[in-house]
């Protein structure tokens, strides 16, 4: 038994009216297509469903059976088209954000706020982790985008969310916080507290021998700000930071000769399309980025 939509709305239309002619009008048919929709019904169910007679046609006893079924498929199947008309539309679903903890705890706040006051019907998820597990969570399905460092990786794909230049972040009375900028080469010497595990390598890639020499590593961005607060070294941080910063009452200083500029992006799953949603909240981050920067 092989019984289509067409051939259902073509029965619920007459049911509703009585007449062929105003349900083939109601569905822009011809009469004789109308007709020919609801002879397939009814020999698909091997039972008549109408009554056809001169003035108006009625409901068979089959036919009043069918007819609360038939109302169920068709308002189901409206309220799905409405369901992903309102996704398309971003009225309506989720998007899951995984970042690492300075970028979830700096910008993030602050992007999702503004997000949502755009699209109030979406809801954001925000999964907050270490950079070295961010890809991970991707690939696991967790989140449908992950915003944050990383490498080239088979499977995943990146697009540049920011280029983002490190200050160095000090005691408000540390010598070096009443100069304008210091250089690389005045850290050199001076305790440093790597705020992430892979910070070093990095850095020590980019600037070789004028890199820190005095190193303690943290995992957190947030335990090297409390070394830092504490009389215990010095740091260094993205643009980002500056309210965690602020809040630690510390100084931010530009770092220079050289630049040491860290690309954030944001990385999706090659092998799956994104939610309407998840896609406009790719787009409404890379617009926010250049004007929070």
């Amino acid at each position: 038994m092989q019984i289509t939509l067409k051939q259902l709305r073509a029965f619920d239309a007459v049911a509703r009216t009585g007449s062929f002619t105003e349900a083939a009008r109601a569905l822009h048919l011809t009469q004789s297509a109308l007709s020919v929709l609801v002879r397939e019904l009814e020999g698909a169910l091997g039972v008549r469903v109408l009554d056809r007679q001169t003035r108006r046609n009625h409901l068979t006893d089959a036919g009043r059976d069918f007819m609360p079924y038939v109302q169920r498929v068709l308002a189901e199947l409206q309220d799905g088209v409405g369901s992903v008309t309102r996704l398309r539309e971003n009225k309506r679903g989720r998007v899951r954000i995984a970042a690492p903890q300075m970028l979830a705890c700096t910008l993030m706040p602050r992007a999702i706020g503004s997000f949502l006051a755009a699209f109030p019907g979406i809801e954001v998820k925000l999964v907050d982790t270490l950079p070295e597990q961010l890809l991970e969570i991707l690939e696991r399905g967790e989140v449908d985008l992950a915003l944050g460092p990383g490498v080239p990786t088979p499977g995943i794909e990146r697009s540049t969310l920011l280029d983002d230049a490190h200050w160095l972040v000090c005691p408000p009375d540390h010598p070096l916080a009443r100069r304008k900028k210091v250089r690389w080469s005045d850290v050199r010497q001076l305790p440093f507290i790597a705020p992430t595990r892979d910070f070093m390598s990095d850095l020590r890639l980019e600037l070789g021998h004028s890199a820190p020499s005095v190193v303690h590593e943290v995992s957190y961005m947030t335990t090297a700000l409390g070394m830092v607060a504490a009389g215990q070294g010095v740091t260094a941080c993205p643009t980002y930071s500056k309210p965690l910063v602020k809040a630690w009452d510390l100084q931010m200083l530009p770092l220079v000769e050289p630049l040491f500029v860290r690309e954030v992006f944001a990385h999706r799953l090659a092998r799956r399309s994104l939610s309407p949603p998840a896609e406009a909240f790719a787009g409404f981050m890379r617009t926010f980025v250049r004007q929070a920067m």
